[in-house]
């Protein structure tokens, strides 16, 4: 798990006509930022070792980063992409990794599954999210299309403010609309129902979505997501599905679902519940 401002060490082997590892005479390395810039690097030519490429890049943004290297003259010509993915700096994790160590019972001085347990401690917080909601704080710029109608509902629920709202080009002030706990806005002025302006996309809605706080089932169902999924990496033949009783992917085993490539059991699922989306009333 590589972070903004992390020291990544980007590599490639460069070969030979035999596919030995050999020395070309230009290398070149471009790194192709998530916000499509394209950050050209100076690679060290020789390297210490033939044909061994290395180089320290330090990311400045998050998202998917597309790595190239070129190498030309001296071996046949040959080009190597990679891609390497940067972790969003506000970090929209539930759970933290001393939790996820504790609850793993794993030494907190051991550091040997610190970022693979960080990626999944990130992948099973977004699993959570897609049943109860928003947890990590963030903002949303969404828009809408007016419809005459006084009601407009939010897609991401609990929402904690509504930070702008642009109808048609013009900022409006808070006290021409409402919100629900649901997230539905209401048009209204001086507590006078109003209708959004009718237009295609015309609406334009930035709001924070998240808790202040997180629920003690959805902190607990996290955690034991986590656990469950980390299972095989911990080597055996314990199957996700099986919770330790067999290797018959559930035949027998905890029954549950899979959401976004990770094995929900129902007692996790339960948990989870009881925190869910809120309902769409106004």
């Amino acid at each position: 798990m590589y972070d903004v401002g992390d020291t990544i060490t980007l590599s490639a082997t460069c070969r030979d006509a035999a596919d030995q590892p050999a020395n070309a005479t230009t290398a070149t390395l471009t790194v192709t930022r998530p916000d499509g810039t394209v950050d050209p690097q100076t690679p060290t030519n020789p390297p210490a070792s033939a044909g061994l490429y290395r180089h320290a890049y330090v990311p400045t943004q998050h998202g998917r980063h597309l790595v190239r290297w070129v190498f030309t003259g001296g071996v046949p010509d040959q080009a190597y992409p990679d891609v390497v993915n940067v972790a969003d700096a506000s970090w929209p994790a539930i759970v933290g990794l001393g939790e996820v160590k504790h609850h793993l019972n794993i030494d907190p001085d051991n550091t040997t599954h610190d970022e693979e347990l960080r990626g999944f401690i990130l992948s099973a917080s977004e699993v959570v999210e897609s049943i109860v909601g928003p947890v990590a704080r963030r903002t949303i710029v969404e828009t809408h299309s007016g419809r005459g109608e006084s009601l407009l509902v939010l897609r991401q629920r609990p929402v904690l403010a509504v930070d702008s709202i642009v109808e048609d080009g013009v900022a409006l002030p808070a006290s021409d609309y409402s919100l629900s706990s649901a997230g539905v806005l209401t048009r209204g002025y001086g507590g006078w129902p109003d209708a959004w302006a009718w237009g295609v996309n015309n609406v334009v809605i930035t709001y924070t979505v998240g808790r202040t706080a997180v629920g003690a089932a959805v902190l607990d169902g996290t955690k034991e997501l986590i656990r469950i999924n980390w299972r095989p990496q911990t080597g055996g033949n314990g199957s996700v599905f099986d919770q330790g009783r067999s290797d018959d992917y559930g035949q027998r085993g905890e029954p549950g679902e899979i959401r976004l490539g990770f094995f929900i059991p129902n007692t996790v699922m339960q948990r989870l519940q009881t925190d869910g989306r809120p309902p769409l009333v106004a």
